[in-house]
């Protein structure tokens, strides 16, 4: 992903940079977290990457620019040819930077250029910060990989997803899935005892992440979804330690604790557990944070269902491509 035009003060991409990004939906009472956020910001210290495209990205965007914090504004569009008055001044006085990863003639917002957009800041940020995430959601792809993240919704930002949420989850892995706007090149489904394990890549600007999605009906349409994320070098080893998982559980051998994934997204741990009547085996990624917080997904198969998985991960990476 480049920088294809700017405008403003470009000695402001030298400075150590902070992120803010949020999705559109928010939580009640997370104006008082982003506030609080804010007022921690200093104009001498801090320099702060955000777009405009959510109504708590914007409401940011303002308050920095009012606060003549120094900002980097990356846009989802062709840049304009002029800005609205604060905007303006603001880059006269020079704590502003304008950036676009667009061309010319991209004059509206896509799906597809707010994903690219997002991953530009991402990548070109030392910190950051989630207002808020929506689980399943574009951002959620996009922070796939991202380890010095910083959430200001108790970390864990799907504990409060509304049923409307749910129902999007649902339709991430249903009938709509191919709306995604993340570019996906491979792709396996596997139908299981409780549920069904989605297997696809998907592209974040240059890089290629491997997902692996367990997706379960809670009834009445709400789905729960659990994902655990992968480079390629950490998948080769998953599918190694699945491979042994699968053996040893079939003839019945415990699962000791050195069968670990370790991951960027957080590492994986395996274990079996009785439901339904039946031995279930986990494999759970862990994924934890500088505040205590943690990200915790697990995926859950029949002890005879693992070596499906084991045949899906293995065909995913012959098909890798270098």
């Amino acid at each position: 992903m480049k920088i294809l035009s700017r405008r403003g003060n470009e000695a402001l991409m030298q400075c150590t940079k902070t992120a803010f990004i949020c999705s559109r939906k928010t939580p009640d009472g997370l104006e008082y977290l982003v506030g609080k956020w804010l007022l921690g910001l200093k104009p001498e210290a801090d320099c702060v990457m955000c777009g405009n495209q959510s109504p708590m990205e914007r409401a940011v965007f303002t308050t920095l620019l009012q606060r003549k914090i120094p900002v980097i504004l990356a846009l989802a569009e062709a840049m304009p040819s002029r800005f609205d008055a604060d905007i303006e001044n603001a880059l006269l006085e020079e704590r502003l930077l304008v950036i676009t990863h667009c061309e010319p003639s991209v004059h509206n917002v896509t799906a597809r250029s707010a994903f690219d957009r997002n991953i530009l800041m991402l990548s070109l940020a030392q910190k950051i910060v989630v207002g808020y995430c929506s689980k399943g959601g574009n951002l959620e792809r996009a922070l796939a990989g991202f380890d010095n993240v910083e959430y200001l919704e108790n970390g864990q930002p799907w504990l409060k997803q509304s049923a409307d949420g749910q129902k999007d989850v649902a339709d991430g892995v249903g009938h709509n899935a191919k709306q995604n706007p993340v570019k996906v090149d491979w792709s396996r489904s596997i139908k299981l005892f409780r549920g069904m394990i989605f297997l696809d890549f998907m592209t974040n600007g240059a890089e290629k992440i491997f997902k692996i999605t367990y997706s379960r009906s809670l009834g009445d349409g709400k789905y729960s979804r659990e994902t655990l994320y992968f480079d390629r070098k950490e998948l080769a080893e998953f599918s190694r330690i699945l491979a042994i998982v699968s053996d040893k559980t079939a003839n019945g051998e415990p699962l000791l604790p050195e069968l670990t994934v370790q991951s960027l997204s957080g590492d994986v741990t395996f274990s079996v557990e009785q439901g339904d009547g039946r031995d279930f085996v986990n494999a759970t990624q862990v994924k934890n944070y500088r505040d205590g917080s943690s990200r915790r997904q697990t995926i859950s198969m029949l002890i005879a269902e693992v070596p499906l998985l084991v045949d899906g991960v293995n065909e995913a990476l012959a098909s890798w491509k270098r």
